[in-house]
């Protein structure tokens, strides 16, 4: 498994980023899921054998409210079939839901947009744990490193300056979000920050930035570490 989604990086360079699409975390959402079936050998199993299914963009109901998540794992409904020979893991509606994830970019204006985001993250897991204590509440922000920006919504293209501080305060940001260690807490179960250099001009040129201030290995921040913890909480909540 590569340390960041490869698949992901791929997408961004094959389509570029426009805000009002979901392909985006639509393709980090799928390297995701796949991402934990390699690292959660009980993961694969529920997967292989059609008990643990995923979905995209997957309505909760929390008590009376509606919350859409970019991505859930969970049981699928009866008689549901196990993954065709080809697939590791079966795309339909899960009858529970016990892992959600949120997926949320930072590509512009970062310290406007990386306050938004921290308070949908915290709106997040509030909704996930109302809507089961023992679901595992995931968060997920990507954030843009490239000195510019061409946004297809603007003219022109958005100037970044001192984008290493802006990094900074968004990881920062992220960190804040409030997590929990067991089911008594509030907050996320797991997190993770994920470092892109994308002008959205050059495409071929956008990659994953590795080095501080993005989460580097062994960061619980990291992305390896995010897979590896949502695997591990499955396990030893789920069974």
């Amino acid at each position: 498994m590569s340390p960041n989604p490869k698949r992901f990086i791929e997408h961004l360079r094959a389509m570029g980023y426009h805000p009002r699409s979901d392909k985006h975390s639509n393709s980090l959402a799928d390297a995701i899921v796949r991402d934990v079936l390699a690292s959660s050998a009980r993961c694969r199993e529920r997967a292989a054998a059609g008990e643990l299914v995923y979905e995209l963009n997957f309505t909760i109901r929390p008590g009376t409210s509606d919350w859409n998540v970019d991505l859930v794992m969970g049981t699928p409904p009866p008689a549901t079939p196990p993954p065709d020979a080809e697939e590791s893991i079966r795309r339909t509606s899960p009858s529970t839901v016990q892992i959600a994830i949120e997926i949320k970019s930072v590509m512009t204006e970062h310290r406007k947009a990386v306050k938004n985001r921290k308070r949908d993250f915290e709106a997040h897991h509030e909704h996930v744990h109302r809507y089961s204590n023992e679901a595992i509440a995931a968060g997920v922000l990507v954030v843009n490193q490239a000195s510019t920006f061409k946004s297809p919504l603007r003219k022109g293209q958005t100037i970044h300056k001192n984008v290493e501080k802006l990094i900074e305060h968004c990881i920062l940001q992220m960190r804040s979000v409030t997590t929990r260690s067991n089911t008594n807490e509030v907050g996320l179960d797991a997190k993770a920050a994920l470092v892109v250099d994308m002008n959205n001009v050059d495409l071929a040129s956008t990659g994953y930035v590795t080095r501080t201030p993005a989460p580097t290995v062994g960061d619980p921040l990291h992305y390896d570490s995010f897979v590896q913890l949502v695997g591990s909480l499955y396990t030893r909540r789920f069974g």
